[in-house]
């Protein structure tokens, strides 16, 4: 088997998310009419790549995207062409922009997300034209991190991450990222917003002879924790199946009976109340 055709084997089972993973927490149809140009969705994929990202970076949640949104919500003419060129769609098409291992960073569809947890998280009074400068540079980036497949894959799972102290684990994964690790962690979106001068984590200092003072800090990795704990992101939350929470759960309109729930009996976290 060549090379190329044994990474391309390679990577596509290491990404290859499993047939019957848990019951996702959140509805994508209900996700996507609420999405926003600059949106950052956290991924809680079940892969084999996800589960090792999740022990490198110590979150619930595997990786970050970025939200792009309709051709035509890009408002630069040369950005829209260059999207096109990666992937042709019709005008409602719904783009990310993700990063693969045999890829790198590429645009992919947000259909193709379906059946994964998905957290969504929004920029504080974020303007349209902020929206537009983080959108440009990020799709300036397209194609990042193809010349660092194999070592990459060298550096998931030839180093015993599960045995070094999470602070140490954190130090070494900062030194040693490349540009498609970095990538798949979620930095592209991450640095897009360090563009626009937008913070994801503050740093703040209090000398003794000064008022307290805000810096904005420029890490070299992003990674989905970054976003998730971040105070200037608002989470966004679709409910499962229902337009709106109504108040008090007890009036969630309940379906169906505890026949109708065998196969959730089995989980062992799980009762069924008919």
């Amino acid at each position: 088997m060549h090379s190329p055709r044994f990474y391309q084997w390679l990577c596509e089972r290491l990404q290859r998310q499993p047939e019957h993973g848990e019951w996702p927490l959140g509805d994508l149809e209900s996700q996507r009419a609420q999405l926003r140009p600059c949106d950052v969705l956290l991924v809680d994929g079940e892969s084999p790549l996800d589960r090792r990202l999740k022990v490198l970076t110590g979150s619930r949640f595997s990786r970050a995207l970025l939200y792009i949104g309709r051709p035509h919500e890009v408002a630069d003419p040369a950005l829209r062409a260059l999207l096109a060129d990666y992937l042709p769609c019709g005008p409602d098409t719904q783009l990310v922009l993700d990063a693969s291992l045999e890829r790198g960073l590429w645009v992919r569809d947000l259909s193709n997300l379906h059946g994964l947890h998905l957290r969504v998280c929004r920029a504080q009074n974020l303007a349209p034209e902020e929206c537009q400068d983080a959108l440009r540079f990020a799709i300036s980036r397209l194609g990042t991190g193809t010349q660092h497949g194999w070592s990459t894959l060298l550096l998931l799972w030839l180093v015993p991450w599960r045995t070094l102290a999470a602070r140490l684990r954190r130090r070494l994964l900062n030194r040693w990222a490349n540009d498609l690790l970095r990538a798949i962690t979620g930095t592209t979106a991450g640095e897009a917003f360090a563009f626009i001068q937008f913070p994801v984590h503050p740093l703040v200092k209090q000398p003794e002879d000064a008022a307290a003072r805000l810096l904005r800090l420029q890490p070299r990795l992003f990674h989905a924790a970054d976003f998730d704990h971040s105070p200037y992101f608002d989470v966004i939350k679709a409910p499962y199946l229902l337009q709106a929470v109504p108040s008090g759960f007890g009036a969630v309109p309940w379906k169906g009976n505890a026949g109708a729930l065998v196969p959730e009996q089995r989980r062992q976290h799980l009762s069924v109340v008919d």
